[in-house]
């Protein structure tokens, strides 16, 4: 496999949030979040994909958490985000390389998707045991 390069990876990120930004599903969740000023979030995406395919240890965040402060994704969302990925992927990266990104991403959209539901399920949960005990 070619190694993958800085480069590569800011030109991928730069251009699947080229895509997000248009898109009729993920565009409009994304404004709400980043608004104008998608410069921060690209670096901040560019730093996670360095540390996940070099790990260059650049990134300094916590992705889960960023994603369950939203209102629930739900795995439609996911399928959609992954899509685009796919896509953005096979046009920057060649073959051995835009699989081993869609590999991960697909991971890791596994691995919020789960975690999102299960936060969002204990909130639901709490919420309606509150309920039931005030009724009580």
């Amino acid at each position: 496999m070619p190694p993958v390069t800085e480069s590569q990876i800011a030109e991928l990120v730069d251009n699947f949030y080229g895509k997000i930004r248009t898109d009729p599903v993920l565009g409009p969740i994304f404004a709400s979040v980043i608004g104008e000023d998608w410069g921060p979030h690209l670096a901040k995406m560019r730093a996670f994909w360095s540390t996940v395919i070099l790990a260059s240890r650049t990134y300094k965040g916590n992705p889960m958490m960023a994603h369950m402060n939203l209102p629930q994704l739900k795995w439609e969302q996911f399928d959609r985000w992954l899509k685009l990925w796919r896509e953005t992927t096979a046009e920057v990266c060649g073959e051995p390389v835009a699989s081993l990104f869609v590999q991960k991403a697909e991971t890791i959209a596994g691995r919020f998707l789960h975690a999102i539901s299960a936060y969002h399920d204990s909130l639901s949960d709490s919420a309606h045991g509150e309920q039931t005990f005030q009724a009580g």
